[in-house]
C-alpha cells in the first residue's frame, strides 16, 4: 500500500533559481510556512527535518541541480515504514519553472496510520500547497528571479 500526496506549482523565474532557494536549507525558516532543514542538498548527506510536531532525520536520495530533489526517511526499514519527499523542475516554454512536488509514503505502518498522510483540502494551504505558495513568493522576489 502507499499513499501519494503530489502539489504543483509554476514559478515566474528560471529553474536555477528555483534550485537556490529549494537548496538553501539554512534560509527554510526565513520562508517556509511547515519545515526547517539542517544539512545540505548533496546525494546521500544526512538531513534533520524539524516540522510541526516532529523531528526526523533524512537521507538526499537524488540531488540533479535544477532538475531534481529528493529525500527519504524510514522507520525500521523500507518495508516498516519510508517516506520520500521528491520535488521535480521543469522548464516552461516561457523560461519559468513548473515545480511537481510529491509525497509518497510506503510500508505496513501505511494502513494503521494512513489517516494521518492523507491531507485534507482545508489542510493544503498550511502543509503542501502551502509549502509551494511560500517557495513561489521566496523565489519571485528575489532580486535575481526575473
Amino acid at each position: 500500500m502507499s499513499i501519494v500526496i503530489r502539489t504543483s506549482i509554476d514559478i515566474d523565474a528560471p529553474a536555477k533559481h528555483v534550485w537556490a532557494v529549494l537548496t538553501d536549507f539554512p534560509a527554510y525558516g526565513q520562508w517556509s510556512n511547515f519545515s526547517k532543514i539542517d544539512g545540505v542538498a548533496r546525494l546521500g548527506t544526512k538531513l534533520a527535518m524539524k516540522m510541526p510536531g516532529m523531528s526526523f532525520g533524512s537521507t538526499v536520495t537524488a540531488a540533479a541541480p535544477e532538475r531534481k530533489l529528493e529525500w527519504a526517511a524510514t522507520i525500521f526499514s523500507k518495508a516498516i515504514f519510508e517516506g520520500r519527499h521528491t520535488f521535480t523542475l521543469t522548464r516552461n516554454p516561457d523560461g519559468s519553472t513548473h515545480l511537481d512536488n510529491t509525497e509518497t509514503f510506503l510500508g505496513g505502518l501505511i494502513w494503521p496510520l494512513q489517516r494521518l498522510f492523507k491531507q485534507k483540502e482545508g489542510g493544503r494551504a498550511t502543509g503542501y500547497d502551502g509549502f509551494n505558495q511560500a517557495l513561489k513568493r521566496r523565489v519571485e522576489s528575489t532580486p535575481t528571479a526575473s
